[in-house]
């Protein structure tokens, strides 16, 4: 009965992840899918795995050869969703059967805490967001003056209908109150770590007064969207004057699809004097940030050029790189010195904070991939920025929802760390 309210959320996205373009601002989408059927794949007490069939029908000659998908949310429950790599020839106006079967999966670690079960069964609709990123042949002429396979990406956000529960009748009679009273009680099992409930307690009393949150609001003028940002990552105080985090927390807009379309493709533009900066920590004051100061300090951020959907038809656009070595970034904030936290190699598991510190710890398994470490359990954006740690020490710091920068590179971030001034409150 556990697993019921995961079979749920991930029949949610295979409805939603699939209606991408149906809402975007192109009067006529370059690429418009639908699915073709679903199938529970199998059932657990922490997850759920189901897979679609998807078919696409395209408005020019287009040859697919990847699919990745991100930030795929149904409401604030994130789903996971699998890459496919083929060859998919689509022609002008015919759709396209994409031959193998998308995979998704829903986490309970990740239903747990984000949102009431009750209330997303009462809905008619639920809001969705996913980023799709596509590689495709450019055509022949053009590869003379390129390179042969491009990238597309696009971020999307949209409604979709509640279906009736894939469940057993017997399950879908329980009532969505007493599913969510099972979602709660089921929390301390999720949550606990390899060791149970002690060992993942031991972390989080060691490690928790170390983890901090950059909050940066921001303002965009003019395009399809204007208004008001918000975004929240996480961080470590490395040493007693050393705070750590993703350069995404200070310029999130240069890693948001959507915001890059519309700063550099949609005429709108970025209001400098509307951003702000602040650290936050539960155990002591906040620090502000003077974000223009900082901003002019920063080194260049590493790109990509891709393509942007985002107006129906491809145009370039250029995208920071979350893994490049220069998007770890630490800042000086005091004066005193002091000792480092306690770092190590990275075994398997190893934890990281989901979000706010209250939310206890969220395990991975964590293995080393060159200068990088690899996340072989996905986690949320939530957690970037945040340490990922056993008991022993920092094993490294999250980049991306499967990498890490290993504790090496946090190291040599924190000695290369830029002086800023902050003020308190």
């Amino acid at each position: 009965m556990r697993a019921a309210p995961l079979i749920r959320v991930a029949w949610l996205l295979a409805v939603a992840a699939v209606l991408a373009e149906g809402t975007g601002r192109a009067a006529e989408p370059l690429f418009v899918p639908r699915v073709a059927d679903v199938r529970i794949e199998s059932v657990s007490l922490d997850r759920v795995d189901i897979s679609l069939q998807m078919v696409v029908r395209a408005r020019r000659n287009v040859t697919i050869r990847t699919l990745r998908f991100s930030d795929g949310l149904i409401d604030k429950i994130p789903v996971w969703v699998s890459p496919l790599d083929g060859r998919w020839p689509l022609r002008k106006g015919e759709e396209f059967v994409i031959p193998d079967r998308i995979a998704i999966t829903a986490y309970a670690r990740d239903a747990l805490g984000t949102a009431s079960l009750a209330e997303l069964l009462g809905r008619k609709e639920v809001d969705a967001h996913a980023v799709v990123e596509m590689s495709f042949d450019t055509p022949k002429m053009a590869r003379m003056f390129g390179t042969p396979i491009n990238v597309a990406v696009t971020e999307m956000s949209f409604k979709a209908p509640v279906p009736a529960p894939p469940v057993p009748q017997a399950l879908a009679q329980i009532g969505a109150g007493l599913l969510e009273l099972l979602q709660r009680q089921a929390a301390p099992i999720f949550a606990a770590g390899p060791n149970g409930q002690a060992g993942n307690q031991e972390v989080i009393d060691r490690f928790s007064r170390s983890v901090a949150t950059l909050e940066t609001d921001y303002e965009i003028e003019g395009g399809p969207a204007p208004g008001r940002r918000s975004a929240k990552t996480l961080g470590v105080w490395w040493t007693s004057s050393i705070y750590c985090t993703t350069r995404e927390a200070f310029e999130p807009w240069r890693y948001s699809a959507g915001d890059a379309a519309q700063l550099q493709i949609e005429g709108a533009r970025l209001r400098e004097s509307a951003t702000a900066m602040r650290i936050v920590a539960p155990a002591s004051s906040s620090m502000t940030i003077d974000a223009h100061e900082l901003r002019q300090r920063l080194p260049k951020a590493a790109d990509r050029r891709v393509y942007s959907l985002a107006t129906g038809e491809p145009r370039r656009m250029r995208l920071a790189v979350r893994t490049d070595p220069s998007a770890l970034l630490c800042l000086r904030l005091r004066d005193e010195e002091g000792p480092s936290l306690p770092s190590g190699t990275a075994p398997a598991p190893a934890a990281v904070f989901a979000g706010e510190v209250s939310r206890g710890l969220v395990w991975t398994e964590a293995v080393a991939n060159g200068s990088m470490l690899t996340l072989r359990t996905p986690v949320h954006r939530q957690s970037f920025g945040s340490p990922l740690v056993t008991g022993a020490g920092v094993v490294g710091l999250v980049a991306s929802p499967d990498s890490a920068w290993d504790a090496s590179a946090i190291a040599l971030a924190a000695a290369r760390a830029l002086r800023v001034t902050p003020r308190r409150g």
